[in-house]
């Protein structure tokens, strides 16, 4: 549900008429990371890619002016938990904003500070949905390898286990594969691994996309394509099953995040090979990204489309939200069908689509 901070009737104006204010924002809040995954997009030959990350003070200030629709936020990385402040940055976005839920991505290589985050956070706000998306590629051996950490899968397994065995009702660990050209021949295998020997119920999977410095070699993208399809569709199938339960499907919000995923699991299966316009892209409007020094962009695959720069507009989001180069952004978005595989903005896309609000409603009934 809301809290108690946020107007329902000013969320669903927000969302489906004006599309002003954020609802989601993905926020960068460093690029350092102690893995060096092959298909990271981030530049970590480039010195100037450490630089610069918003100080607490920033934040503060940056956080205060978001809008007052805001519902969810991913803090993400690089690898967030290599700010030791993340507890202070966490905490700066309850008291600041209308945020809900709150998404933390991690390679799960620090346990111990994951665990103390998930406490701390949760005896701060304990209505807030706080979300561990735990990246794990491949079996023990080469997720080591790829990542370049060692011993990092029986790290995330310890950290999976971790915050299940908090029992904390909004603490949410998920696992998250990611289908690339370094595992899409061995997912089946990953997969009877995750569920069968260690014993994961919580897996949901993305699909790589090219961005930044990483582009997916073509000979594999076919394969690519069958394996995140294989994987959704096991899922899916684990879910009605109750051997899978990314979400608490006897509340109203499980149900509808349930159904979202389905659709834009679809939406990607039918853009993958051949890119096409499904649902109108609402990044600009309802989604948002801010990097680790402050810029603001509509989204990750947007690159050359910077809005603003935090700092240079004295950390005022919404000035630059609404500001003309924003707004003709928006409009090329809309008018030139832009279209991705980003689940993020997905997600988002699909919320603030009637066309699929239907199917939202009937789930969230039960009916679906």
């Amino acid at each position: 549900m809301l809290t108690k901070k946020a107007n329902l009737l000013r969320v669903i104006n927000n969302i489906y008429f004006k599309k002003k204010e954020p609802v989601s924002l993905v926020h960068f809040i460093t690029n350092r990371c102690n893995a060096r995954c092959s298909f990271c997009f981030i530049d970590f030959d480039d010195p100037n890619t450490f630089k610069g990350e918003l100080s607490l003070d920033e934040i503060n200030k940056l956080t205060k002016n978001l809008g007052k629709s805001l519902l969810n936020v991913n803090l993400t990385g690089g690898e967030p938990f290599a700010r030791k402040d993340i507890i202070d940055i966490a905490k700066i976005y309850l008291k600041n904003t209308t945020i809900q839920s709150m998404y933390i991505t991690t390679n799960a290589s620090l346990p111990d500070r994951i665990e103390n985050f998930a406490k701390t956070i949760n005896s701060t706000d304990k209505e807030l949905e706080l979300n561990f998306q735990i990246s794990i590629d491949d079996l023990p051996k080469n997720h080591d390898k790829v990542r370049k950490i060692e011993n990092l899968f029986d790290n995330c397994i310890d950290t999976y286990w971790r915050l299940k065995k908090l029992n904390f009702k909004n603490v949410n660990p998920v696992v998250s594969v990611t289908v690339t050209h370094e595992n899409c021949d061995n997912v089946k295998n990953i997969f009877d691994y995750l569920t069968s020997k260690c014993k994961i119920d919580s897996l949901k999977c993305t699909i790589v996309r090219d961005e930044g410095v990483y582009k997916t070699p073509s000979e594999k993208k076919k394969k690519i394509y069958e394996s995140y399809t294989w994987l959704t569709n096991k899922i899916q199938e684990m879910t009605k099953e109750k051997k899978i339960n990314n979400y608490n499907l006897k509340s109203i919000q499980g149900k509808v995040h349930n159904k979202k995923d389905k659709i834009a699991w679809k939406m990607v299966n039918e853009m993958y090979m051949k890119p096409k316009f499904i649902s109108p892209c609402h990044a600009g409007s309802l989604f948002g990204i801010i990097t680790s020094d402050g810029l603001v962009y509509p989204c990750e695959i947007l690159e050359d489309t910077l809005l603003g720069n935090l700092r240079e507009n004295n950390m005022d989001f919404m000035k630059i939200w609404n500001s003309n180069l924003t707004k003709n952004t928006k409009e090329f978005i809309i008018k030139s069908k832009c279209n991705c595989t980003y689940e993020c903005a997905l997600s988002f896309n699909i919320l603030g689509n009637w066309r699929y609000q239907k199917d939202l409603i009937l789930a969230a009934l039960g009916k679906q």
